[in-house]
């Protein structure tokens, strides 16, 4: 993540938290989709030698259909007249990790062997919560070379419940009896 890209999300953050925040995160979300569905588009907003002006009345016709407030409008205006607009995607993700860092919830990736039912994923967010203190929001992948069991890593911490670190453990405390 570019230290650019942190700066404008951090900017961004400040002027919408609290009452505006969450909308500003699903209108970045819908502008960087449109722009990835639609590499065109991307390319006419990057384009520096594309007249400020002709940019933003485009910006201004996606930003209408979209029904963009007037925040997220200006600020996309901003990345348009420095020519930043190409940091859309890294400010989206940094604005996210702001936006959950204010409201108190952390990220967890977590790797499974197999893959979680309803209940069990509801479980885990319970213990995840309990042991961070805080609301806790999984990305769940599997791999069947845990063999069994769970590793999650929240922030830099990692709690590994797996049963291949149970062997590896097991074995050690053999190799030292």
């Amino acid at each position: 993540m570019s230290v650019a890209a942190n700066r404008y999300a951090r900017a961004l953050i400040d002027a919408l938290y609290p009452a505006k925040a969450e909308a500003g995160r699903e209108q970045l979300v819908r502008l960087n989709a449109l722009l990835d569905e639609k590499p065109e588009a991307r390319r006419l907003f990057e384009n520096p030698t594309v007249p400020g002006d002709k940019r933003k009345a485009f910006l201004k016709e996606i930003a209408d259909a979209l029904g963009f407030s007037s925040e997220i409008r200006n600020f996309i205006g901003i990345l348009i007249d420095r020519n930043r607009l190409d940091l859309l995607g890294e400010i989206t993700k940094a604005y996210g990790r702001f936006l959950d860092e204010k409201s108190g919830i952390v990220r967890a990736d977590v790797i499974t062997a197999k893959p979680l039912d309803g209940a069990a994923e509801r479980e885990l967010v319970a213990s995840l919560e309990k042991a961070t203190g805080k609301q806790v929001r999984m990305k769940v992948s599997v791999d069947p070379a845990l063999l069994g069991g769970v590793v999650a890593r929240v922030g830099s911490t990692i709690y590994d419940g797996s049963l291949l670190q149970q062997l590896k453990s097991f074995k050690a405390r053999l190799a030292q009896e």
